[in-house]
Protein backbone atom coordinates (compact mmCIF):
# COMPACT_ATOMS: atom_id res chain seq x y z
CA UNK A 1 0.00 0.00 0.00
CA UNK A 2 1.38 3.27 -1.30
CA UNK A 3 1.30 6.30 0.83
CA UNK A 4 0.37 9.47 -0.91
CA UNK A 5 2.57 12.15 0.67
CA UNK A 6 1.37 15.91 1.20
CA UNK A 7 4.21 17.59 -0.06
CA UNK A 8 6.68 16.54 -3.30
CA UNK A 9 9.36 17.83 -4.87
CA UNK A 10 8.06 20.89 -6.58
CA UNK A 11 8.16 20.43 -10.82
CA UNK A 12 5.87 23.28 -11.98
CA UNK A 13 5.43 26.97 -11.61
CA UNK A 14 2.22 25.83 -10.96
CA UNK A 15 2.91 23.75 -8.10
CA UNK A 16 5.68 26.38 -6.90
CA UNK A 17 2.77 28.89 -7.15
CA UNK A 18 0.67 26.65 -5.11
CA UNK A 19 3.51 25.85 -2.01
CA UNK A 20 4.02 29.59 -1.67
CA UNK A 21 0.64 30.52 -0.97
CA UNK A 22 0.33 27.37 1.20
CA UNK A 23 3.31 28.55 3.08
CA UNK A 24 1.55 32.26 3.37
CA UNK A 25 -1.44 31.03 4.89
CA UNK A 26 0.31 29.08 7.52
CA UNK A 27 2.36 31.59 8.43
CA UNK A 28 -0.66 33.79 8.87
CA UNK A 29 -2.34 31.36 10.75
CA UNK A 30 0.35 30.43 13.80
CA UNK A 31 3.85 29.86 12.78
CA UNK A 32 4.42 27.85 15.96
CA UNK A 33 1.43 25.30 15.25
CA UNK A 34 2.86 24.86 11.87
CA UNK A 35 6.55 24.73 12.27
CA UNK A 36 7.39 21.50 10.74
CA UNK A 37 4.72 21.76 7.78
CA UNK A 38 6.56 25.31 7.37
CA UNK A 39 10.20 24.29 7.18
CA UNK A 40 9.62 21.24 4.59
CA UNK A 41 7.34 23.76 2.39
CA UNK A 42 10.40 26.82 2.78
CA UNK A 43 12.90 23.51 2.15
CA UNK A 44 11.13 22.51 -0.92
CA UNK A 45 10.48 26.46 -2.07
CA UNK A 46 14.11 27.09 -1.74
CA UNK A 47 15.12 24.29 -3.88
CA UNK A 48 13.00 24.84 -6.39
CA UNK A 49 14.00 28.77 -6.76
CA UNK A 50 17.67 27.59 -6.67
CA UNK A 51 16.89 25.16 -9.74
CA UNK A 52 15.07 27.50 -12.21
CA UNK A 53 16.21 30.93 -11.30
CA UNK A 54 17.96 32.85 -13.54
CA UNK A 55 19.00 35.48 -11.59
CA UNK A 56 22.47 33.20 -10.97
CA UNK A 57 23.53 33.75 -14.05
CA UNK A 58 24.28 37.60 -13.26
CA UNK A 59 27.10 38.73 -12.20
CA UNK A 60 26.42 39.86 -8.68
CA UNK A 61 26.25 43.35 -9.49
CA UNK A 62 24.21 43.03 -12.44
CA UNK A 63 21.74 41.40 -9.82
CA UNK A 64 22.16 43.83 -7.32
CA UNK A 65 21.09 46.32 -10.37
CA UNK A 66 17.93 44.66 -11.16
CA UNK A 67 16.92 44.05 -8.07
CA UNK A 68 17.66 47.84 -6.72
CA UNK A 69 15.02 48.87 -9.52
CA UNK A 70 12.36 46.75 -8.04
CA UNK A 71 12.89 49.06 -4.65
CA UNK A 72 11.13 51.89 -4.05
CA UNK A 73 12.53 55.48 -3.21
CA UNK A 74 16.52 56.09 -4.08
CA UNK A 75 19.67 53.79 -3.71
CA UNK A 76 20.39 56.44 -1.10
CA UNK A 77 18.00 54.85 0.80
CA UNK A 78 18.16 51.39 0.47
CA UNK A 79 21.47 51.58 1.55
CA UNK A 80 21.14 53.51 4.54
CA UNK A 81 18.61 50.40 5.37
CA UNK A 82 20.98 48.24 5.05
CA UNK A 83 23.58 50.44 7.46
CA UNK A 84 25.95 50.69 4.11
CA UNK A 85 27.08 54.10 3.59
CA UNK A 86 25.46 55.49 -0.09
CA UNK A 87 28.96 55.95 -1.31
CA UNK A 88 29.82 52.26 -0.84
CA UNK A 89 26.60 51.59 -2.60
CA UNK A 90 27.50 53.53 -5.69
CA UNK A 91 30.95 52.30 -5.54
CA UNK A 92 29.79 48.19 -5.93
CA UNK A 93 27.33 49.29 -8.20
CA UNK A 94 29.64 51.14 -10.42
CA UNK A 95 32.47 48.02 -10.44
CA UNK A 96 35.14 50.43 -7.94
CA UNK A 97 34.71 48.18 -4.88
CA UNK A 98 34.14 44.61 -4.34
CA UNK A 99 31.26 43.22 -1.94
CA UNK A 100 32.04 42.28 1.38
CA UNK A 101 31.34 39.58 3.13
CA UNK A 102 29.45 41.24 5.56
CA UNK A 103 27.89 42.94 2.58
CA UNK A 104 26.86 39.70 0.93
CA UNK A 105 24.99 38.77 4.05
CA UNK A 106 23.14 42.38 4.52
CA UNK A 107 22.30 41.90 0.50
CA UNK A 108 21.20 38.40 1.08
CA UNK A 109 18.77 38.33 4.04
CA UNK A 110 17.41 41.68 2.59
CA UNK A 111 16.51 39.91 -0.56
CA UNK A 112 15.63 36.88 1.09
CA UNK A 113 18.33 34.89 -1.60
CA UNK A 114 21.31 33.05 -0.66
CA UNK A 115 24.76 34.56 -0.36
CA UNK A 116 26.59 32.50 -3.30
CA UNK A 117 24.45 34.84 -5.87
CA UNK A 118 26.12 37.91 -4.69
CA UNK A 119 29.30 36.34 -3.75
CA UNK A 120 30.31 35.09 -6.81
CA UNK A 121 33.52 36.46 -8.58
CA UNK A 122 33.37 39.83 -11.09
CA UNK A 123 35.83 42.38 -12.37
CA UNK A 124 36.43 45.56 -10.98
CA UNK A 125 37.33 48.74 -13.48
Amino acid sequence: MVQELKYTVIKTLEQYTEYCNIYERLMNESETQHQQELELLSLLINEYEQRTSPTLDLNPIELLKSLLDDVEGSNANFARSINISPQLLCDVLNYRRSISKNLVIKLANRFKMQQEAFSRPYELK
